[in-house]
């Protein structure tokens, strides 16, 4: 154990390795010798706000040159990134921008008796928090002044930085951000910062006097759309300015390293009070950052208020992107539930339900109005205007400019569909349940498809994973984000375990058709082999000699049968027992066809979570194409999935099997799996703000019932009603039609062959007197005289189209069986109609001959694939 000198020593070494490593000019003592103070990008930071704090209104006055004009009426520019003259930017359309903010805010709301346009007084008549998500169509519009990629200087511009790409790009080309279309749509959700709040004038009696007097800061994201050029794509920006809520209006801008917005922004506004309220905001909350940074060591150098978007992480990668600026005006909101006309008492009401949506105390609410604003985004460095369609430039049919809702809303819209997403996966794990208990046994499960239920579980698998992701993050949804998950994992689990059993339960099949595909390949290697020694032959004739002749045949030796791990040994012995396996060249050594390897059912597992990854990957991808391909693609994707009845409609088929699942089970899957569906595609006020589409929903809706249509057709006139029979590979028939000119061929059922042995085919051949015998010993004890009138009814409907009712006692049920059989050959039997597809529905024959009730039989295979009287084993259902 070391001494305490020892561990002095030791302690000094590390000290010394410390202070040595700390002490260089190039290691890590810049991070604890120097202060982010000294950083480059925070000094130009410090520069800009310091430019920002002593500017007054005025200026900034980017006017164009006249001639001849007065020295008071020329340019004024400011010292920042992007407001210099020198940098070439459109500033020659901010007094149109001006003029158009103007516009909107007179459109909402009237200018007062004092005649100033950009202030209607002290009345709250918009929300005072606009924490938010609203969506909208806008409009593209040209800048007189037209800029390409040709009119910059980066390098001047911005010193110092490396942009990833080439100036001499154009705009179109080359910038990114940048709008070609004249219309696409927009999502803003907006997040104000209530905390910090200026007040410019005293208070007097409660009130402000002008509506410029409180500035709040303010940040949006911003996901603009092109729906006009094809191969545009969407792009998500972040802005930040002032909300002046008193006015209603909220002026954001971008900032970057060629355009400095957030400092020149209270430039930007058309008022002088609006001018010094923004300011002030601006230079206390600028301040908070920058000293938060100076006074952090490890925080990074990096633009506080970049536009890039933190999911894109292209927060590094100096890009050249278009700026914008976006001015939004709130719309008046009409709340009065107290029935009178007094504004004072709408605006108190307004104010009440706003308190109650921040800080719910449970008091009723009763319709919250929505999110309403105009807005105006202008790009001065790519020259274009992006405009909100609405009134009074365009009808209310084309866009009511962006609507959409407050935080609060949209977050109890949020858990309200997560709960009921929730009940709609324990429904379908209810079915599910339901299904399992009906399919129990090897021949039930034998019936089901296995991608139809992979479908599902696919499908579940999805919901959990992006449930499972939510849960991590969610804060205010935690909750119903946690119960989505635990929905999503038990249907998961449930679901992969019944999809286990099927897969084990349908592995023999799948062997049999390995080694059915084995011997065909083998088969057709031996024709092969075959024609070999005919060319052999033809070449000794030629002249060379014959190959040398062995000393007798050699007697080959049957290869040893191993029991396998699964115990199947029939399997085994009809691999080995095969012609191919049996026949043994001369001279070789062999033990026989190799057994087939079939895949477990963890490497399908695997298979599955392969294909949800490559799913969730593209889908997360498409959120940024082109609005035609993502919506071709999320329908492809739709479509898909709702098709999860064809395969089964297919082994129903290939095997003959009339119903594989419980009309509950379909049914009930069926309108489930579409309900969110019929959210997205039918509700306008969705929570991801999806443009409804009812014209795909239906289409879907009618895919999905088709098919059950088909179930239904396949489960009452067979599965391969309407198909030709030399399409689809033989099946054993279980609802033959019976008739007594096949008799020599076996064709009738054992029991019924003694009765009809008397009988003769003429075409009113009665029945015989032991087949009288027969019915009078099996109905006459407990049959009524109403039951025999009925009965000789129908034997007359039946003899009238050349048939007779034979009757048998089923063994399963020992209850009497009535058998149509035809005695007429070639007449039109009712076998030929639906009643005769009814008729024979009664009754079930087996391959050995032996006929039961079709109910007794079927539930019978339930349990075993075996006659009940010879155990001969019978082709599955």
């Amino acid at each position: 154990m070391p001494s305490s000198r020892e561990n002095a020593r030791l302690w000094l070494l590390l000290f010394i390795f410390f202070l040595t490593l700390f002490s260089r000019s190039d290691g890590p003592s810049s991070i604890l010798s120097s202060t982010f103070g000294n950083d480059p990008g925070l000094v130009q930071l410090r520069e800009a706000h310091g430019i920002l704090n002593s500017t007054t209104w005025g200026a900034f006055v980017p006017n164009e040159v006249k001639e001849h004009s007065p020295p008071w009426d020329s340019p004024r520019f400011l010292n920042l990134t992007g407001f210099r003259s020198t940098d070439g930017f459109a500033w020659k359309d901010l007094t149109y921008f001006k003029n158009r903010c103007t516009q909107w805010s007179n459109h909402v709301y009237p200018p007062d008796s004092s005649g100033i346009s950009w202030n209607h007084g002290p009345e709250k008549k918009t929300w005072q928090n606009a924490t938010g998500t609203v969506h909208g169509k806008w409009v593209r519009r040209k800048g007189s002044v037209p800029r390409t990629a040709a009119s910059y200087n980066l390098t001047a511009i911005a010193p110092g930085v490396d942009w990833a790409f080439e100036e001499e790009h154009d705009i179109t080309d080359g910038w990114a951000w940048n709008v070609t279309g004249n219309h696409g749509t927009i999502l803003l959700r907006l997040h104000e910062d209530d905390s910090d709040v200026v007040y410019t004038e005293p208070l007097e009696d409660g009130e402000q006097l002008h509506s410029a007097s409180v500035a709040r800061e303010i940040s949006a994201v911003a996901n603009i759309q092109d729906e006009e050029t094809a191969t545009a794509s969407s792009f998500a920006l972040r802005l930040y300015g002032v909300h002046w809520p008193r006015q209603g209006s909220i002026l954001l801008t971008t900032t970057s390293e060629k355009f400095a917005g957030i400092f020149g922004l209270p430039h930007l506004s058309p008022d002088p009070e609006f001018f010094h309220s923004s300011q002030m905001l601006l230079n206390r909350t600028i301040d908070a950052v920058l000293r938060r940074r100076e006074r952090s060591r490890f925080s990074g150098s990096s633009n506080p208020w970049t536009a890039v978007v933190e999911e894109d992480g292209l927060d590094d990668v100096p890009i050249p992107r278009c700026e914008y600026i976006m001015y939004l005006q709130l719309h008046p909101i009409h709340y009065n539930v107290l029935g009178d006309d007094n504004p004072n008492h709408s605006h108190l009401e307004i104010d009440k339900l706003e308190r109650e949506l921040r800080f719910p105390t449970g008091a009723p609410r009763w319709g919250v109005p929505e999110l309403r604003m105009s807005m105006v985004a202008w790009s001065p460095d790519c020259s274009y205007y992006l405009e909100s369609k609405g009134p009074p430039l365009f009808p209310s049919v084309e866009g009511e400019h962006l609507v959409g809702v407050k935080s609060e809303i949209l977050l109890a819209r949020i858990k309200l569909w997560m709960f009921g997403f929730a009940a709609i996966l324990m429904g379908q794990l209810w079915l599910l349940q339901g299904q399992m208990k009906e399919s129990n046994t090897p021949s039930t499960l034998g019936r089901i498809n296995f991608y139809t239920v992979a479908t599902m579980l696919m499908a579940d698998g999805l919901v959990f994973v992006c449930s499972s992701a939510w849960s991590l993050s969610a804060t205010n949804t935690f909750l119903p984000s946690l119960m989505l998950t635990f929905a999503a994992f038990m249907s998961m689990t449930i679901g992969a375990g019944f999809l286990s059993e099927i897969y084990k339960n349908q592995e023999p099949e799948r062997r049999r058709e390995q080694q059915q595909q084995q011997q065909q390949q083998q088969q057709q290697q031996q024709r092969t082999n075959n024609a070999q020694p005919t060319a052999v032959n033809q070449s000794s004739s030629s002249g060379r000699l014959p190959a040398p002749v062995t000393a007798g045949p050699v007697r080959p030796l049957s290869p040893p049968i191993i029991i396998p791990s699964d115990q199947d040994i029939d399997a085994e012995i009809a691999a080995n027992s095969s012609p191919n396996a049996s026949t043994l060249p001369t001279g070789a050594t062999t033990t026989g066809p190799s057994r087939p390897r079939l895949s477990s059912f963890a490497s399908i597992t695997g298979t599955f979570v392969f294909f949800g990854i490559l799913i969730l990957i593209i889908t997360a991808s498409s959120l940024s194409w082109p609005p035609r391909a993502r919506a071709i693609y999320l329908n492809i994707i739709s479509f898909t999935y709702l098709s999860m009845w064809v395969p089964q409609i297919r082994r129903n088929i290939l095997r003959n099997s009339r119903r594989a699942f419980a009309w509950r089970f379909v049914i009930g899957q069926s309108v489930l799996r579409l309900l969110p569906f019929a959210y997205f595609y039918l509700v306008r006020d969705n929570i991801l703000f999806v443009e409804p589409d009812i014209t795909v929903f239906g289409l879907l809706c009618a895919w999905v019932w088709i098919q059950i249509f088909v179930l239904g057709v396949q489960d009452v006139l067979g599965p391969r009603a309407g198909i030709p029979a030399n399409w689809l590979p033989p099946v054993w028939e279980y609802h033959p039609v019976l008739r007594e000119d096949n008799l020599e061929a076996g064709g009738l059922p054992i029991g019924l062959v003694a009765s009809s042995s008397g009988s003769t085919s003429g075409d009113s051949a009665p029945p015989s007197p032991s087949a009288d015998r027969k019915r009078s010993w099996s109905l006459g004890a407990d049959e009524t005289p109403e039951d025999g009138a009925r009965r000789r009814e129908r034997e007359k409907e039946f003899q009238r189209h050349g048939m007779v009712l034979r009757y048998i006692d089923c063994a399963i049920c020992t209850e009497v069986l009535e058998v149509p059989v035809v005695v007429r050959p070639g007449a039109a039997t009712r076998s030929d109609g639906l009643a005769g597809v009814f008729a024979r529905r009664a009754y079930m024959v087996t391959p050995c001959r032996h006929i039961f009730h079709t109910k007794c039989l079927e539930g019978w295979f339930r349990y075993k694939l075996q006659c009940p009287i010879c155990r001969e084993e019978l082709p599955p259902l």
